[in-house]
């Protein structure tokens, strides 16, 4: 009658301590994956929250009173409106046959030497 031992041998992986078992580093990188998994999982969560709070306008009953005509009057939107007209009241654009030579003479140098020179002295 004969006793026979058993040995078990533990591999460890190269980013294990010597000694760690395989079912303790498992669980290592699980945890460091499941914490960048929650943080991921977080932030998701937050911006569709917020999405939701401002991406939608509240119901007509729940809205603000408007304000009178007179104080939220903006000029900006005012002069935008008018454009169209202005635009109306300009001649139509025409070239001639001398202008495209009187143009070229200027802007030529002006696109290759002058535009490129004061560019490069601005950024250095």
């Amino acid at each position: 009658h004969s006793s026979s031992a058993h040995h078990t041998i533990i591999v460890s992986s190269p980013a294990a301590p010597c000694g760690a078992a395989p079912l303790e580093v498992a669980m290592a990188v699980l945890n460091k994956r499941s914490s960048a998994l929650l943080v991921v999982a977080v932030a998701a969560c937050s911006c569709v929250l917020l999405g939701m709070a401002l991406g939608f306008v509240p119901a007509p009953g729940l809205a603000p009173a408007p304000a009178s005509p007179l104080a939220s009057f903006q000029p900006a939107v005012a002069l935008s409106a008018a454009l169209p007209v202005l635009t109306m009241l300009a001649d139509d654009a025409e070239a001639k046959y001398g202008d495209s030579r009187r143009w070229s003479a200027v802007l030529v140098p002006l696109t290759t030497l002058v535009i490129p020179a004061v560019a490069m002295g601005i950024f250095t």
